[in-house]
């Protein structure tokens, strides 16, 4: 579908990763009234985020499945930036990375602040799963993946939402320096190439233009 036959009005917006773009621009823009459970990490994979979502959220951020792995980023609280350094830590089975959950601390113990965080992700997940199942017209919106991928991610959303859906899929491309339709020609399905570059309001703005909440 045309980036034009995706304007509308919808019940329910969703951002699916795979960074906090998605998540940060339909806040700017007043489209999000929850947070999900995959808006502030990364997930590369879209394959895991669908194995996810089919699993309903199940094991996801499990301690067992999780560890410290390179790089730092800043520290957020109840979606506020603060001054200190956050971990990186990997749930290794879903390949889902937090980059803004775990503060820095001098002892090292990134795991002190774990029964906080698993419940904040399970009443999230819980959420998102309530919110897709009532839903009569939904709004999925992913930066990064394939047209198998996004076959693959409408028929697992068609289990999970209780009524129509259609799924913005985006793709930053080099040296791009405008929006392009990936000529997918799929019903439900918008796949556009924009511009790769982070903190692009003009681009989203372009993208959601047009898209509201109602």
């Amino acid at each position: 579908m045309l980036l034009t036959e995706l304007k509308g009005s919808y019940d329910c917006i969703v951002s699916l990763g795979s960074s906090c773009e998605p998540a940060a621009h339909m806040r700017r823009r007043g489209l999000r009234t929850f947070s999900s459970p995959l808006d502030w990490v990364v997930s590369l994979s879209l394959t895991d985020v669908i194995r996810l979502l089919g699993n309903r959220f199940a094991g996801y951020m499990e301690l067992y499945n999780m560890g410290v792995i390179e790089g730092y980023a800043t520290f957020v609280d109840n979606e506020s930036v603060t001054p200190l350094r956050s971990y990186f830590v990997k749930d290794h089975y879903y390949n889902v990375i937090s980059v803004h959950d775990f503060p820095v601390r001098e002892d090292g113990a990134w795991s002190a602040d774990y029964p906080a965080f698993k419940e904040k992700i399970m009443m999230r997940s819980q959420r998102l799963i309530q919110q897709m199942a009532s839903s009569r017209h939904a709004l999925f919106i992913r930066w990064g993946g394939t047209y198998e991928e996004a076959l693959h991610l409408q028929t697992v959303l068609g289990t999970l939402t209780g009524g129509g859906f259609h799924i913005l899929v985006v793709n930053g491309v080099d040296g791009l320096e405008s929006v392009v339709d990936n000529g997918w020609n799929l019903p439900r399905i918008c796949s556009l190439g924009i511009p790769n570059r982070a903190g692009d309001n003009d681009t989203w703005d372009f993208l959601l233009e047009g898209i509201s909440l109602g």
